[in-house]
């Protein structure tokens, strides 16, 4: 008679099923109780040498017994077993010094199946039992390894380990799909790892995909959006990579013109909003770098403003639900503030950057002022910070921005 198994899951979420049932001994998976089985069955026949566990369970806690404790843990681990419905068993035991999961009842854990699937793939030269080797293992990483245990240095240190083995093995998965010209599959791959690591890139594999399935419009928008996820999540422009293929799509976008009449036809398309012009951090920079050289020849004057939401107390608002509110509140009061020739972006969680043209320092305070009187009627507990300084005293590194002098401050 076939015996049971137990089967466990550790990636994505912390799991156990015998006899097709789930099993569930205490509501907190992230007990002392639950972590010592946790890294019993991870570790497998290797063990787990007795400092070693005492570390990995207690740290730096303060206690006048560890040793009785690891006692204790071990005891109500077989008790809370017992009771959960498995078959009465040792299931720990203690040879020279070292740990071990041992029972009767065969187990099945997803990351010990997930890495023995990527050994054989090292070893396997036939490329397409290699492709389905590293298929399956894939398939088993459904997330994080224990992703409850974020505050647990031996959960970060195999969760580390897990992430270079899947991210390595879905790169190569990618790059062999890609040879073979299956984009569909390479979609859904990539896809499956940007669910899980949304700020790493692979949406560039995705676009790949969507750009040779010819879908050129799906592109666009999976590009719009994961700038616009880099931006709020890191404040970080697109990776050159990632740039690259906008470009790309920006050829694609449109069919030949027989006459520049037909450009202008769709430049000239009126925008939904009035009111000064909103953009992306990206598009900020392009138009700032753009204003810079005609200011070189035309003498024009420009200035750069930077407002700071802040608590009142020259603290700048953390990240929160009031922070979003005040944002969306100074968003609109700065559109309605400056002219429809101004360009302004969100610098910061908790700052807009703007950039003024034809204007002198005099005249930064009455756009300040004018901001402020709109922003008073929304939000009268909340105050802001300004700092301005002309284009021509900022200069340059790497071809950002940075304020050169910020001398010039107005606060509520």
């Amino acid at each position: 008679m076939k015996k049971s198994v137990l089967k466990v899951q550790m990636f994505g979420a912390y799991s156990i099923e015998y006899e097709g049932k789930p099993i569930s001994f205490e509501r907190n998976t992230a007990t002392k109780t639950n972590q010592l089985m946790q890294i019993l069955l991870q570790a497998g026949e290797k063990g787990v040498a007795r400092a070693k566990l005492l570390s990995d369970l207690f740290g730096d806690e303060e206690m006048s017994n560890p040793a009785n404790s690891l006692r204790a843990t071990v005891f109500r681990l077989r008790r809370l077993l017992a009771a959960a419905g498995l078959p009465e068993d040792e299931y720990v035991t203690i040879k020279g010094g070292s740990y071990y999961w041992t029972s009767e009842i065969p187990y099945e854990l997803d990351a010990h199946q997930f890495e023995e699937l990527l050994k054989k793939a090292e070893k396997e030269n036939d490329l397409e039992k290699k492709k389905s080797y590293i298929e399956e293992a894939c398939e088993l990483y459904r997330g994080e390894f224990l992703p409850q245990l974020g505050a647990e240095e031996w959960a970060v240190v195999l969760n580390v380990y897990y992430k270079n083995l899947f991210s390595n093995a879905m790169r190569a998965l990618c790059q062999i799909l890609k040879d073979e010209k299956d984009y569909k599959k390479l979609y859904h791959c990539a896809e499956k790892a940007a669910i899980i690591y949304p700020l790493e890139d692979w949406q560039i594999w995705q676009m790949d995909s969507l750009i040779a399935m010819d879908r050129q419009d799906e592109a666009m928008v999976l590009y719009e959006t994961t700038t616009e996820l880099l931006y709020k999540e890191l404040g970080l422009t697109p990776s050159d990579q990632m740039k690259e293929r906008f470009r790309q799509l920006e050829v694609y976008q449109h069919d030949k013109a027989d006459h520049v009449n037909e450009i202008q036809e769709g430049l000239n398309q009126r925008e939904k909003d009035d009111g000064a012009f909103f953009c992306s951090y990206l598009s900020f920079m392009e138009g700032y770098r753009y204003v810079r050289r005609v200011i070189e020849r035309s003498g024009q004057s420009a200035y750069l403003l930077l407002c700071t939401m802040t608590d009142g107390k020259g603290v700048p608002l953390e990240k929160g639900e009031r922070l979003g509110k005040v944002a969306e509140e100074l968003e609109q009061a700065i559109r309605n503030s400056l002219r429809r020739g101004d360009m302004f972006t969100r610098y910061s969680d908790n700052q807009f950057l703007m950039l003024l043209l034809g204007i002198r320092q005099e005249d930064c305070a009455i756009v300040v002022e004018r901001i402020n009187g709109y922003f008073e009627k929304a939000s009268r507990k909340n105050y802001l910070k300004y700092s301005t300084a002309p284009i021509s005293e900022i200069r340059e590194a790497d071809d950002c921005a940075h304020f050169h002098n910020m001398d010039s401050m107005w606060g509520e």
